[in-house]
C-alpha cells in the first residue's frame, strides 16, 4: 500500500489483512488438493452449488415477482423464476445428468470462446496479443474438444479436476499477496 493509505488505516490493519490472505489462501489450496485427489466429489459439490444457486435465484424471483404488484413484464420474470427452479430442483435430483450436462456445457464454452478468440486474434490484433490471444484460444479450443472426445470419461470428473486448478491457483495467488502486504514487493527491500 502506499504510504498515505498506510497512514490512515494503519499498519495493524494491513497486518491483519495479509494474515487474513495467507489464511484463506492456504484453505483454498487445501480445498484445491482435495478437488484433484477425489474430482468425482469435487464435481459432485459443484453440481450441487451450481443446483442451489439456480434454485435459490427462482425462489428470490419468484417471491418478488408475487410481492411486487408494479413490476414490469412479471409474466416473463415469472417464466424465468420458474425455469430457474426447475433447472435448480433438476441438477439436484439427478446431480449425474446434471454434472453430465454441466460439463458438456463447458466444453461448449471452451470451444466457442476458443474459436471467438482466435478469430478476433486473425481479424483485429496485431503483434505479442495477437499470439497471445492465438494460445488461449487454442487451448481453449483443445480442452472443448477434449471433453468432446473423451466425454464419458470425463463426464464426471472434470468440473472437480477444473476446481481444484480454480482453488490452486486462487490460493497460491492470495498466500502471495498476503506475503506481499506483510514485507513489501521484492523491489522495495
Amino acid at each position: 500500500m502506499t504510504g498515505a493509505y498506510r497512514a490512515a488505516l494503519g499498519e495493524d490493519f494491513e497486518m491483519n489483512i495479509a494474515k487474513s490472505f495467507t489464511i484463506v489462501g492456504v484453505i483454498l489450496v487445501v480445498i484445491g488438493i482435495f478437488a484433484l485427489i477425489n474430482p468425482f466429489a469435487a464435481s459432485f459439490a459443484v453440481t450441487v452449488l451450481v443446483g442451489a444457486a439456480f434454485l435459490l435465484a427462482g425462489v428470490v424471483q419468484a417471491w418478488v415477482v408475487f410481492n411486487d404488484k408494479t413490476a414490469q413484464d412479471r409474466l416473463w420474470h415469472a417464466l424465468v423464476a420458474l425455469m430457474n427452479i426447475v433447472v435448480g430442483v433438476w441438477l439436484l435430483a439427478d446431480w449425474g445428468a446434471g454434472m453430465a450436462s454441466l460439463t458438456l456445457l463447458l466444453g461448449v464454452l471452451f470451444l466457442a470462446g476458443g474459436v471467438v478468440r482466435i478469430l478476433v486474434a486473425i481479424q483485429r490484433s496485431a503483434g505479442r496479443i495477437r499470439l497471445a490471444l492465438i494460445a488461449s484460444g487454442a487451448i481453449s479450443a483443445l480442452l472443448g474438444v477434449l471433453i468432446f472426445s473423451n466425454f464419458a470419461a470425463m463426464a464426471d470428473s472434470f468440473l472437480g479436476v477444473l476446481l481444484g486448478i480454480e482453488m490452486l491457483m486462487n490460493g497460491g495467488g492470495l498466500i502471495v499477496l498476503g506475503y506481499v502486504l506483510r514485507n513489501g514487493p521484492p523491489s522495495a527491500r
